[in-house]
């Protein structure tokens, strides 16, 4: 990706790094794979924000192949076998130290100021219920819970979803939560029906943002079992938000009814692996068919731009043809 060092970074220190990876990054992109994107006029820079998490660790094994890939096999270690296991939750304390976000902001303008506005970035509130249970048990043995020990797994879940929402309490009782957002599961977030009214921009609330959720790990569940584990819990964490992006790998196009269930839904993600005539077909002018096309287009010896456009716009025909909106 980068024969010339275009990316390589000149920093030393690690926070000013993370900056210069991003721009770098950033130009790289507008240099080489300029789209439909927006650059932003700003320097987000997060706050300091403290979260004690649901309590538990992963307990893995990995495999590398690439030392220079940050990219590597993950074998999980089962960690909820016993119901005393279920205890092992706990709720989220979240906490914010000003101290520490003082020298962040007072860092960033000395290092931007009269170049580009520097702003605070508050938390997002993204949902997965379905990923932290994947690392905490395994796919494998979660889908086979969900068969063998459905009580068991509804406890689980529903203890995660109480630990959701008591996350979502205390960053938006303390003010930390994030203001107007520019990118929702990365697709543009942009809209003009957020944030909702009353708002305050120094004590944002769950209303004014966008959130996502996914559970990619029930691709091969039935419809009803997306339902009972899945949707009956996102939905209580979607109905505090103002707009929900959901999907991602998972193909949906199949479980759209389901869908239909979950609270202030705007955008579904349609992957590789769904029929696409299907999926537009389902969703019609309800909501946004947010494609993701098959990556293996980048992965040849060779690119071939002209296979990765037709496959675009045979999926903007498809759209065009059910009234479906799409990016």
């Amino acid at each position: 990706m980068e024969p010339h060092g275009a990316m390589a970074l000149r920093c030393e220190d690690a926070e000013c790094r993370a900056y210069e990876n991003s721009m770098r990054r950033m130009l790289y992109q507008w240099d080489h794979f300029r789209v439909d994107m927006v650059i932003e006029p700003f320097v987000a820079v997060p706050k300091a924000i403290r979260n004690t998490g649901f309590g538990i660790a992963r307990e893995e094994e990995i495999a590398v192949t690439d030392p220079t890939n940050s990219v590597v096999g993950h074998r999980y270690i089962n960690q909820f076998e016993t119901e005393e296991d279920l205890q092992k939750i706990q709720m989220p304390e979240i906490s914010h130290d000003p101290v520490e976000e003082a020298r962040r902001l007072a860092l960033a303008h000395e290092i931007f100021d009269g170049i580009i506005e520097v702003r605070a970035k508050g938390a997002n509130s993204a949902i997965s219920l379905c990923d932290p249970i994947s690392m905490w048990m395994g796919v494998e043995a979660a889908l086979w819970g969900l068969t063998d020990r459905p009580d068991y797994m509804h406890r689980l879940v529903g203890w995660l979803t109480d630990a959701y929402m008591t996350q979502f309490d205390q960053l938006e009782e303390q003010g930390l939560l994030h203001g107007p957002q520019s990118l929702v599961h990365c697709t543009g977030a942009w809209t003009d029906e957020l944030p909702a009214p009353g708002y305050d921009p120094e004590r944002p609330r769950c209303k004014d943002m966008w959130t996502m959720g996914l559970a990619q790990m029930f691709s091969t569940v039935s419809p009803q079992m997306f339902k009972d584990f899945e949707v009956d819990y996102v939905s209580r964490l979607c109905d505090c938000v103002g707009l929900v992006y959901y999907g991602c790998c998972d193909p949906l196009d199949r479980k759209m009814d389901e869908v239909r269930m979950i609270p202030n839904v705007r955008k579904v993600s349609m992957s590789a692996w769904v029929d696409r005539q299907l999926g537009a077909r389902e969703i019609a002018g309800e909501y946004v068919f947010s494609y993701k096309p098959n990556p293996a287009s980048l992965a040849t010896d060779v690119f071939r731009p002209e296979a990765v456009r037709e496959d675009l716009l045979a999926t903007r025909e498809i759209c065009e043809r059910h009234g479906c909106p799409s990016e």
